[in-house]
């Protein structure tokens, strides 16, 4: 049965985005746009433990739902985002990140994904330690291939 590890030498790019806990939501988009292939940043303390993670679609959610935009006519648009964009990636991160591990069954992990709707995974070790991050569209490419 193939793990996660035996696919990790076959994929391109495993590098994980990743920001510390005191970026700016500022630093985080930055990191989305310049590394354009996931749409999510992960965010690891300062022993590169994974602390959580942000999306494209948690930007957004609390841009519109926590506050940040009240609907209020006289708040400019750009005081709105410069506020926003100054907060911490520690503030909006998902703390509760589904992972997988190096020894994990492959099927398992691509269920793991399927089930909670994920395109990318973080890969991390027995200490929670932030070591690759798998897209799911490389793991469908691979087995396209008949590689894995």
């Amino acid at each position: 049965m193939k793990r996660v590890e035996d696919v990790l030498g076959l994929i391109k790019d495993l590098r994980p985005i990743t920001v510390d806990e005191d970026a700016t939501i500022d630093e985080v988009v930055d990191r989305m746009l310049t590394h354009q292939r996931d749409r999510a940043v992960y965010v690891v303390d300062k022993e590169g433990m994974l602390a959580g993670i942000i999306s494209l679609g948690d930007i957004s959610r609390h841009l519109l739902s926590e506050g940040i935009y009240h609907g209020e006519s006289h708040i400019p648009g750009r005081s709105i985002l410069s506020t926003f964009m100054a907060e911490k990636a520690a503030d909006i991160m998902t703390k509760s990140v589904v992972t997988t591990m190096p020894d994990e069954e492959l099927n398992s992990m691509i269920k793991k994904m399927i089930d909670h709707r994920l395109k990318v995974i973080p890969v991390v070790d027995g200490s929670g330690k932030l070591i690759a991050s798998v897209n799911l569209l490389d793991v469908f490419e691979l087995k396209a291939r008949e590689k894995i």
